[in-house]
């Protein structure tokens, strides 16, 4: 911004002496000297016309200026122009340098919000797969308890049969297998040391 506004006020401070110096080859130069001429006496006529018809002045003959007057106010008209034309320029500059800012800011701030948005996408996809994943967790935890549930079942059935077997050969009576028999087992405890807790807790209650 301020590299700019150095470069406007160069090109501002540049064109007043290349103006000047366009009114002197003006009034120097046949080509310059005629194009004032002719420009003059335009601008006079249409000065004249404006003021007769739009400010009310009274209608006359308009006199051509003569060729003293004419080239400088042609001169002058051109410097003037030049001036104008420099300043418009660096006024259009000025206005598009501005519209490609704001175009780039624009533009940075449309890819972040397109970076969230995609941030935001991928967050809900791993969420969703998270999801997913401990839904399926939650149930292969359902099935394996399941699948102990009735491994145990099928323990306490087999090592039942065998302890009545066992104590049927010792000329116990059949053992019965407590529930708290079954936690115990159920929580680790060796099949021997059951089978001894089984039988002592038979032996405890026979007659």
């Amino acid at each position: 911004m301020s590299s700019f506004k150095i470069a406007s006020l160069l090109f501002r401070t540049l064109s007043k002496p290349v103006a000047n110096a366009l009114k002197q080859q003006a009034k120097s130069h046949d080509v310059f000297r005629s194009m004032c001429i002719n420009v003059a006496q335009m601008a006079h006529r249409t000065e004249m016309n404006w003021k007769m018809n739009v400010l009310g002045y009274k209608k006359e003959k308009i006199r051509p200026l003569n060729d003293a007057k004419a080239i400088d106010a042609g001169a002058n008209f051109l410097g003037e122009a030049f001036i104008f034309g420099v300043a418009l320029s660096l006024l259009f500059a000025e206005q598009i340098r501005s519209r490609n800012q704001a175009q780039r800011q624009r533009n940075a701030v449309d890819d972040r919000l397109d970076d969230l948005e995609k941030g935001m996408l991928e967050s809900r996809e791993d969420l969703r797969r998270m999801q997913e994943e401990r839904d399926l967790l939650r149930t292969e935890i359902d099935n394996l308890a399941e699948e102990s549930q009735t491994l145990s079942t099928m323990l306490m059935q087999i090592l039942g049969k065998e302890l009545n077997r066992r104590s049927l050969e010792r000329g116990h009576p059949p053992t019965e297998i407590s529930q708290a028999l079954i936690d115990k087992f159920g929580s680790g405890e060796g099949v021997e040391l059951t089978e001894r807790k089984a039988v002592e807790g038979s032996h405890t209650s026979a007659p």
